[in-house]
């Protein structure tokens, strides 16, 4: 009883994690925005990473370093659903995208801590990282949840078309906006970039929903099971 309830309260974490971890990121800029940096004062959209210039940095590393934690257990329970959820994809290739993911967010850390005024250079390594690993990570996901999908008779937990899709379209506009980013520096495509990929976890959540769910249920049987059993007993002895 209580490993299914620590697994339940698991899964209820995870479940709100998606929402956090995009509020987390849209406060940081917000209140970046907000801070006095070393932005040109007719620059009306600054890239990401001159948002934590000047005295905004501490703000800009504090955000990102809170942010990264929540990242990295959602990606340990999205890795933990798929080992679960479904048999007919090794987990060992489940463990290497993932790891793809965690490793972004060593590369987060460095963009955060090292500010664009100090070491523009190892600032850019971390900001280049994490977009890249990232997007990796997106890229083999929708491939393994599209793969699921097409074998969903064997993958029972994966029969909705809705995921898929959304995880193709999310990846596909990451995809598009970073080359476009790359390519003329414009800070829209930067921010739809860096965006979107928190839309694409929010797919998490309805899952990690299902699960924390289904543990639920099971916690009831067992409790009504247990229950019952101490009633028959209970009963026994009076009858004795």
């Amino acid at each position: 009883m209580m490993n299914i309830g620590n697994t339940l309260v698991w899964f209820r974490i995870l479940l709100i994690l998606p929402f956090t971890s995009i509020l987390t990121f849209v406060l940081t800029l917000i209140i970046c925005s907000q801070i006095p940096n070393n932005i040109e004062p007719d620059q009306n959209l600054p890239q990401i990473s001159e948002l934590g210039t000047g005295q905004a940095h501490n703000y800009f590393m504090s955000g990102f370093i809170v942010l990264i934690p929540q990242m990295l257990i959602m990606f340990i329970g999205r890795l933990q659903f798929l080992i679960q959820s479904q048999t007919i994809i090794h987990r060992a290739i489940i463990y290497c995208i993932h790891v793809i993911a965690i490793v972004s967010g060593i590369f987060v850390l460095i963009m955060a801590i090292v500010s664009l005024d100090d070491r523009p250079h190892i600032h850019d390594i971390g900001a280049i990282g994490t977009f890249g690993s990232i997007s990796i990570y997106c890229i083999l996901h929708t491939i393994l949840i599209i793969y699921l999908f097409i074998h969903r008779s064997k993958a029972t937990e994966h029969t909705n078309i809705i995921f898929p899709l959304w995880f193709l379209g999310c990846t596909i506009i990451v995809i598009t906006c970073s080359i476009i980013w790359v390519i003329t520096f414009a800070s829209i495509p930067e921010y739809i970039a860096a965006g979107t990929p928190f839309l694409y976890f929010l797919a998490f959540a309805p899952q990690f929903w299902t699960k924390a769910k289904q543990i639920q249920h099971v916690t009831n049987l067992n409790f009504a099971g247990h229950y019952s059993s101490r009633t028959e007993i209970k009963s026994a002895y009076e009858m004795s």
